[in-house]
């Protein structure tokens, strides 16, 4: 049902919508990138290694059958050892059911589910950075179509000065360096404009990667998602406590424990419970029965046992120096994500204001260059200051986009 509704949610974008939708992009890479299906598939495989485990608790049955077309069969008689060769088969079924191994098996069984939350983890974790890297690459896209358009309107505002400069050069109103200096402006705008495109191109194929997605230049995307963004709660413990990436480093020290567990309790040995009834055929046919008890101790393996339990005390301490290496840099992080988010929130504000103020300035030079009150140098001093507010003002709301998505990224979400 699920790829279905995936199969005619395509069908819709690529033949009626005409705006691709940030959730439109987060949907279709949580259900098709393959790095997500890449943890899924491996917390099924999780999920199955800890049924596997749990079986060792629950009896284990066999049969068996076994036929020698020939056999010496030895058989005393007046205290002489007669042979004779015939054909020989059995058939036999086996129980056997463990009864304590001084919780190996709870050790492993424990390891596994560790592992399974691991996995499940790693899934929540892969797919909040899914998340992260879509909205990052939207923002991006969002803002190199804006600098397109920026670096565009820049390009036609110097081609419009450099044929006003040579009407006026023609009329004797202007001097060659006049038209000289807006040609060689235009022509450094047409050389962004080129710069631009090919960064937006470049975005643009980042998003298409991730979301499987074909954006083509009039597809309409949501302004919003840089403009309509919420202020961050600042909390770093919250920020620990929901970090999936340290949620999985606690596991992975659980995991060693329990693995610990399992070789501690390898040095003791097993008792087993085992039973069986055979029906053999040699010369003659007869049933064997078998009950008992067994207690198995490792008294020698060559120093295994010690080095596995060695090796899982070490892996107990590894695993607790990453989860604090991992805590040390998700708190680094956030602080300077913190920081990040301040300044950028106040460098949106200047350059918002500093924006509107250049683009009246930029008319009022203009109309006084035309009246001869003003050089060509001004005019384009007030055009670059225009065109920086504007890029300055993109790159500061992108900034700020950024930060919050990597900030709830680092929350888990």
């Amino acid at each position: 049902m699920k790829f279905i509704v995936l199969i005619v949610f395509v069908w819709s974008f690529s033949f009626g919508a005409d705006t691709l939708t940030l959730r439109q992009c987060l949907d279709m890479a949580i259900q098709t990138h393959p790095d997500i299906k890449t943890w899924l598939y491996k917390s099924e495989q999780a999920k199955e290694e800890v049924a596997a485990q749990k079986s060792a608790r629950l009896p284990q049955v066999s049969v068996s059958a076994e036929y020698d077309p020939q056999r010496t069969y030895v058989m005393p008689q007046l205290g002489r050892f007669h042979t004779v060769d015939d054909d020989g088969w059995s058939v036999g079924a086996q129980v056997w059911q463990k009864v304590y191994d001084f919780s190996q098996t709870a050790g492993r069984i424990e390891a596994a589910k560790s592992r399974e939350q691991i996995a499940r983890l790693g899934t929540e974790e892969a797919k909040a950075l899914m998340r992260y890297r879509v909205r990052t690459a939207y923002a991006l896209l969002l803002v190199q179509k804006a600098a397109v358009e920026a670096r565009r309107k820049d390009l036609a505002a110097k081609r419009a000065l450099y044929k006003q400069a040579k009407a006026l050069y023609a009329q004797g109103l202007k001097t060659r360096a006049d038209e000289s200096r807006f040609r060689a402006s235009a022509k450094a705008a047409e050389d962004a404009l080129a710069q631009a495109r090919s960064a937006y191109e470049k975005a643009k194929a980042s998003l298409e990667a991730l979301t499987g997605f074909t954006i083509t230049d009039t597809t309409q995307l949501q302004k919003k998602v840089l403009t309509g963004l919420s202020p961050a709660a600042e909390d770093l413990n919250t920020t620990l406590s929901g970090n999936l990436r340290l949620l999985m480093a606690k596991e992975e020290i659980e995991t060693a424990r329990s693995e610990a567990k399992t070789a501690q309790g390898a040095k003791y040995g097993s008792v087993d419970a085992f039973a069986e009834v055979s029906r053999i055929g040699s010369l003659s046919d007869y049933d064997t029965t078998l009950l008992g008890i067994r207690y198995t101790l490792p008294l020698y393996t060559g120093g295994r046992l010690g080095a596995e339990a060695q090796s899982a005390k070490i892996a107990q301490m590894s695993a607790a120096s990453r989860k604090e290496s991992t805590r040390r840099a998700v708190v680094e992080e956030y602080r300077g994500l913190v920081a990040d988010l301040r300044a950028a929130q106040r460098r949106i504000e200047a350059r918002m204001a500093q924006e509107r103020s250049m683009e009246e300035m930029k008319k009022l030079i203009s109309a006084r260059y035309k009246a001869g009150l003003e050089t060509y140098v001004a005019v384009l001093d007030a055009q670059a200051a225009w065109l920086d507010a504007r890029l300055g003002l993109l790159s500061a709301l992108y900034t700020r986009a950024a930060s919050l998505f990597r900030l709830e990224y680092l929350n888990g979400k």
